[in-house]
């Protein structure tokens, strides 16, 4: 069962370690823990979490016990690294140049989010590989090597990026980002070339002791997994599969409305809107079998948001009226917020919406609003005379008018107008003109969907295993097939962490934890990674996989056109690197 928590005894005790040897002077780092009664690996007093941990905070002072355990040195690499990106954070928030902290620089404050996102995503996979040994998983050397791989790719840059916003004083020996440098690069590159950790044989592991934290979805996820892929078994088929690939809406109303009377639909919704009330982590194991089975969430991902924002701050009438439609799969939601002036800064959204004393009154216009043309709802976004006023309002009313926009992946989506168009009060969430309250939770839900770009790649993944023992097989890719191979490996390597970041977003949103960088780390990682992963796969596998000939290819070059898309649409990687500076990092706005 899923279990991030870390209890307030081993954190202290991980304060109290990096504090002792911060002030060690010249003291072996061996000697200061064993004076504090912290225990190694090979001491049965301690568990190898506990002991990765602490390796981290020793890591810094260069000792390693590599190569006897690797996981211990990508541990002790992600806590150098992090040391660099939080020295170099609160020095971008110091320094100013041209009258302003050079942390308000998109250069300075987007370079610092992408390493903090590496870093805090390789520091979970280190986590689960720990996990996942402790519990005897197949997987678990997989996880590993995997692990310090994104140490090898991740760590030594982001001490690299710290010395860059330091300048002239990063690269002096007076400060101790030479020194971190010099023992993550000595630490991950003493056994050769870490990418090769990737495509060589697996070692076997001995067994750890128990740890005090676990990745797996648990006995009620696994049930609802089950049940899910029964459905599939029973109505879902090879031809509403190639429909799915071959469909400009990623939407089948029947199917649609079969799931909902499977249960399927909503899970996690409580009993009285239609769901069974299950845990987050139920629901995303239903999501991840259908996205398995190639049918696309993201027509259902929106409409299940927008629910849930009905939930939150709907009126009594709206909910009434619209939570049974969705749940019953006889309606379908749309999100209303980006415009031609805009883009990604809802904020300054123009559309208009005015009282006349009986109703509001809307006039403006919305881009990229995706399946207007089949919903019945949509969630929209004005402005008003005291502030930002969200509505789900009805689509079947006058003064409301669409365009198709065919995009560059082959997916439908619309530029909507409304003139005149009529809202009744009932269809307000939350209070007029106090609509940033209602944006920080669509942003919130919208961001948090890490099983909508795990989907997407599970998707275009399965569909290339399928035909890949023909593939490599073929005489004109035999000169190429070392880097075909690693390639597919990096895109393992880019799922192993991406699962990790959506778990964590998963899970702190359900126990109360989240920050407000979790999902905006998922929404970055998942969508750069489903757009890039797939990109290196066509490049390796050319010209076959530009001529149509493979299905499977044709599925990864369709993905990586996707998924180039999907770094642009809920707020682009730009936005999302903002959000990670600001409230991972501490740096001023960036924009």
């Amino acid at each position: 069962m899923v279990n991030l928590d870390l209890s307030s005894e081993q954190l202290a005790m991980v304060d109290t370690v990096r504090g002792a040897l911060a002030d060690r002077g010249e003291r072996p780092a061996t000697d200061i823990l064993a004076e504090l009664g912290v225990a190694s690996l090979l001491d049965d007093g301690g568990t190898l979490f506990d002991a990765a941990l602490v390796a981290e905070a020793a890591g810094s002072q260069g000792e390693l016990p590599y190569p006897d355990e690797r996981i211990l040195v990508a541990a002790a690499c992600v806590g150098m690294a992090r040391r660099a990106l939080d020295e170099a954070a609160a020095y971008a928030c110091e320094r100013v140049v041209f009258g302003r902290p050079i942390g308000e620089y998109q250069g300075v404050a987007h370079s610092l989010a992408d390493a903090v996102t590496l870093v805090d995503g390789t520091r979970l996979l280190i986590w689960r590989a720990i996990a996942a040994r402790a519990e005897g998983l197949d997987g678990a050397a997989m996880l590993d090597a995997q692990a310090f791989w994104w140490a090898g790719r991740c760590c030594v840059p982001a001490i690299k990026t710290a010395m860059r916003v330091f300048g002239g004083y990063g690269v002096s020996e007076d400060s101790p980002l030479p020194a971190l440098y010099r023992a993550a690069r000595a630490a991950l590159y003493a056994a050769g070339d870490p990418d090769g950790v990737l495509t060589a044989p697996v070692p076997s592991l001995p067994p750890i002791a128990p740890v005090p934290l676990s990745f797996t979805q648990g006995g009620e996820a696994d049930a609802w997994q089950v049940r899910t892929e029964a459905f599939l078994a029973e109505h879902f088929t090879a031809a509403h599969k190639h429909a799915f690939a071959t469909s400009l809406d990623n939407h089948f109303a029947d199917l649609h409305r079969e799931l909902a009377e499977a249960g399927l639909l909503f899970p996690d919704w409580p009993e009285e809107w239609g769901g069974s009330g299950c845990s987050p982590a139920a629901a995303s194991a239903v999501h991840n079998a259908l996205s398995r089975a190639g049918w696309p969430i993201s027509v259902l991902v929106v409409s299940d948001s927008i629910g849930k924002l009905l939930m939150m701050f709907g009126t009594d009438e709206a909910k009434a009226e619209i939570l049974p439609r969705l749940a019953r799969g006889e309606a379908l939601a749309c999100l209303g917020l980006s415009e031609p002036s805009g883009g990604s800064d809802v904020f300054g959204a123009r559309t208009r919406a005015a009282h006349d004393g009986k109703r509001w009154i809307v006039n403006g216009q919305k881009v990229f609003t995706t399946s207007a043309h089949l919903a019945d709802y949509v969630l929209l976004l004005t402005r008003t005379e005291g502030g930002l006023t969200l509505f789900v309002a009805p689509l079947s009313g006058e003064g409301f008018d669409l365009a198709p926009v065919q995009t560059f992946a082959g997916e439908r989506t619309n530029i909507t107008f409304y003139s005149d168009f009529p809202v009744e009060d009932r269809y307000l969430l939350g209070e007029p003109g106090k609509g940033a309250k209602v944006l920080a939770a669509t942003m919130t839900l919208e961001h948090n969907q890490g099983d909508y770009y795990l989907g997407e790649i599970y998707t275009a993944r399965e569909e290339l295993r399928a035909e890949l023992p023909d593939l490599l097989a073929r005489p004109d890719l035999q000169d190429n097939l070392p880097a075909i191979r690693h390639a597919l490996a990096r895109l393992d390597a880019h799922v192993a962490l991406l699962e990790c970041l959506s778990i964590r977003a998963i899970w702190a949103g359900h126990a109360g934890q989240s920050q407000r960088w979790y999902g905006p780390m998922c929404k970055l990682f998942g969508t750069e990674s489903w757009a890039a992963c797939c990109a290196e796969l066509v490049e390796r596998f050319a010209p076959l996989s530009l001529s149509g000939e493979s299905a499977g290819l044709a599925a990864v070059e369709a993905a990586a056109r996707k998924g180039l898309q999907a770094t642009i649409y809920g707020g682009t990687s730009e936005v999302q690197r903002s959000v990670i500076a600001e409230a991972c990092l501490g740096l001023p706005r960036s924009r």
